[in-house]
């Protein structure tokens, strides 16, 4: 549900996997909505998650690979 929701706010996304069974999952977000009742539910979810610039970057000045989901969010 989460991708769909980032579909309909107009934002790019990027997806990882290898796994054939997900990439076929993450395509299916094109065949159906949110009803008005999950975008409620959805937007009602504090969104002031972020990520520093300082994250993106190594000590060494070269960019690293990140991994999301290895990050620390930061709420405010």
């Amino acid at each position: 549900m989460s991708l769909r929701w980032i579909y309909e706010q107009g934002v790019t996304w990027i997806v990882k996997s290898y796994n054939k069974e997900r990439l076929k999952q993450n395509l299916e977000i094109f065949d159906w909505e949110l009803t008005e009742e999950d975008r409620l539910k959805i937007n009602q979810i504090p969104q002031k998650k972020y990520v520093t610039a300082a994250d993106l970057f190594s000590t060494e000045g070269e960019f690293t690979s990140v991994d999301l989901a290895d990050m620390d969010v930061v709420e405010e």
